[in-house]
């Protein structure tokens, strides 16, 4: 499918006169310090960082899910499948047109979501068979690690319909790395990480891969 490129313009809009934030017509944002935010990550723990981290990752996954399916034109009308309130499922017409879309078209309008956020902005890696989102200049700290894998988890779940995990892979401060897998070679990289290894080694290891940008 034709990729529809991501427009921020009249995406935020700051209603002065009530005090309140706007994101495409989206509940009322509230705009956070960021390094309040990674104290709260760290103060919380895993579990509702987590939450936290997957409930703004499948807003960013409707948003773009929703944005690429117009873009597609409607269904044939012999076979109509919706949405539902809690995100495309695995057969709904927003969720096929985000997988009939092209890689660089998904980051983009991912990328974009993440702007918005205020999280930075990204880029993805090919390393053999794995995919690696990088995310650069993201004003979050290493405390806030957990929050973004889940929403890197929260967007692509809610996009695509189909599960996948990240994991931290490096932060150096900036730019950060996300391996974006299915469970199993997640928690892999992750004992292997652990034991000591590279995270280069570990993705190596796990693919037999050789760097490449997508």
């Amino acid at each position: 499918m034709q990729g529809l490129r991501f427009d921020p313009s009249k995406a935020v809009m700051f209603d002065l006169e009530n005090g309140l934030v706007h994101l495409e017509g989206a509940p009322s944002r509230v705009l956070t310090p960021a390094a309040a935010l990674g104290a709260l990550c760290n103060a919380a723990g895993a579990e509702a960082t987590t939450a936290f981290g997957r409930e703004m990752g499948m807003a960013m996954g409707r948003r773009l899910a929703e944005r690429l399916s117009v873009a597609a034109g409607p269904r044939p009308s012999s076979s109509p499948v919706a949405a539902t309130s809690a995100g495309p499922s695995a057969g709904s017409a927003a969720t096929r047109s985000v997988r009939a879309t092209s890689l660089e078209s998904l980051v983009e309008h991912l990328g974009g979501e993440l702007a918005l956020a205020g999280l930075g902005t990204l880029a993805v890696e090919r390393w053999g068979q794995a995919l690696v989102m990088v995310l650069d200049q993201c004003p979050l700290d290493a405390r806030a690690d957990r929050l973004l894998e889940a929403v890197f988890e929260g967007a692509l779940e809610a996009a695509a319909g189909r599960t996948a995990r990240a994991l931290r892979l490096d932060r150096d401060p900036s730019p950060a790395r996300f391996l974006i897998a299915n469970g199993n070679a997640v928690a892999q990289v992750r004992s292997w990480l652990a034991s000591g290894m590279s995270w280069e080694e570990a993705l190596a290891k796990l693919h037999g891969a050789t760097r490449g940008k997508a």
